[in-house]
């Protein structure tokens, strides 16, 4: 396995790799809503805000992981804890692992990798915001030496769930939860999604 920065040149894996994400989810509300169109990705890549760090089996793209410098833009929303240097807080978001490598401790790695990385970077907190059910996320972090400090409350748009729907990439499971989940709401923009905050000093 090797592990390396994601190029533009790797956006058509990476794209292939959400497709994949999406259509073995079985809860929606595990991931927030993102594109997959090559012009999309291709952009988030090329973005300063985002580290992305890729795992690969030759040349295949079999996992990704990433540091975001604008922490999901959630400082000023969240209550970090007082000891938490907020200027030098990253937070390590949207992992994912193709389906055919699950359950080889590829995300654990990559998290490692980018611990390593935020230090060199002189970064000296990190946080991870993940569902409260995901438990391979969330088992990988605290293996990674992250604790449970809080809850956050996400809104999320309504609009980009029924796209996610309309594009058919959901898995028959996620389609079936998402669609009993919207038909309990009722012309509301927003669905509420409840997540743990993870943290570590690095």
């Amino acid at each position: 396995m090797i592990f390396k920065k994601l190029k533009i040149e790797d956006t058509k894996s990476f794209c292939d790799l959400i497709v994949d994400m999406y259509s073995h989810l079985d809860n929606i509300e595990w991931f927030s809503p993102m594109p997959f169109d090559y012009d999309n990705v291709k952009s988030i890549i090329e973005k300063p805000r985002f580290y992305i760090l890729g795992a690969f089996d030759k040349d295949f793209l079999c996992a990704v992981s990433s540091l975001d410098y604008k922490c999901g833009k959630l400082i000023g929303k969240i209550d970090f804890p007082k000891e938490c240097d907020t200027n030098k807080l990253v937070e390590f978001g949207f992992t994912m692992v193709h389906s055919n490598y699950r359950g080889q401790g590829i995300m654990k790695k990559l998290v490692a990798q980018l611990i390593d990385t935020s230090k060199k970077q002189g970064l000296e907190w990190a946080f991870g915001k993940v569902h409260k059910d995901n438990l391979a996320s969330s088992t990988s972090l605290i293996r990674n030496g992250f604790e449970k400090k809080m809850k956050y409350n996400k809104p999320v748009k309504v609009a980009d769930i029924k796209q996610l729907l309309a594009d058919k990439v959901l898995s028959k499971t996620a389609t079936n939860n998402i669609i009993e989940r919207l038909s309990r709401i009722s012309n509301e923009e927003f669905i509420n999604v409840d997540y743990d905050i993870l943290i570590k000093k690095l």
